[in-house]
Formats: C-alpha cells, structure tokens, sequence
C-alpha cells in the first residue's frame, strides 16, 4: 500500500514537472519536430544502435579474451569514442 501511493505521488510530481510532450504517447509522422526523441524511433537510428550494440559486443569478448588492464582502458576509451561517432545526430 505504501508503495503504492509512493507510485502515485511520484507520478503526479512527474506530470505536473515534464513538458507537455513527455506526456503524450503518440508520435505523428508528419511533424516529427513535435516530440525531442522522435530520432530514436527512426530505422536508420535503430540500425545505427544495433552497430553500437555489435561493437561493444566484440568490445566485451575482446576485454574477456585478453583480460589485462590496457587492454580493457584502451578498449573501452575506443568503443565509447566510435559510440558517439556512430550515434552523433549529424547525417
């Protein structure tokens, strides 16, 4: 019960404190400036986070096969370097 109504009060505070776009659930394609992560939805954005995905897949199995700490800094550095590059929102 109380947590519960922790729940409740949280989601009140959160609809009285979000933008109005927060709050709607509906994404219209024909004014995509409408809602801020309308990119995230996109395919080209899906694809571009599955290549992110991958790499820091081989990133991990690489940390795993070579378990040194360079090997682990630099991989890391690395793969959140190429993440942003591959996630940046310039075409």
């Amino acid at each position: 019960m109380l947590k519960a109504f922790i729940s409740f009060h949280i989601q009140l505070a959160l609809s009285v404190l979000m933008p109005s776009w927060y709050q709607r659930d509906f994404f219209d394609d024909q004014k995509p400036s409408k809602h801020a992560h309308y990119r995230r939805f996109s395919k080209h954005y899906r694809a571009k986070r599955r290549l992110v995905r991958t790499l820091w897949t081989g990133t991990g199995f690489l940390i795993l096969a070579f378990p040194s700490p360079p090997i682990l800094v630099g991989g890391v550095l690395f793969s959140t370097c190429l993440s942003f590059a591959i996630l940046d929102e310039s075409e």
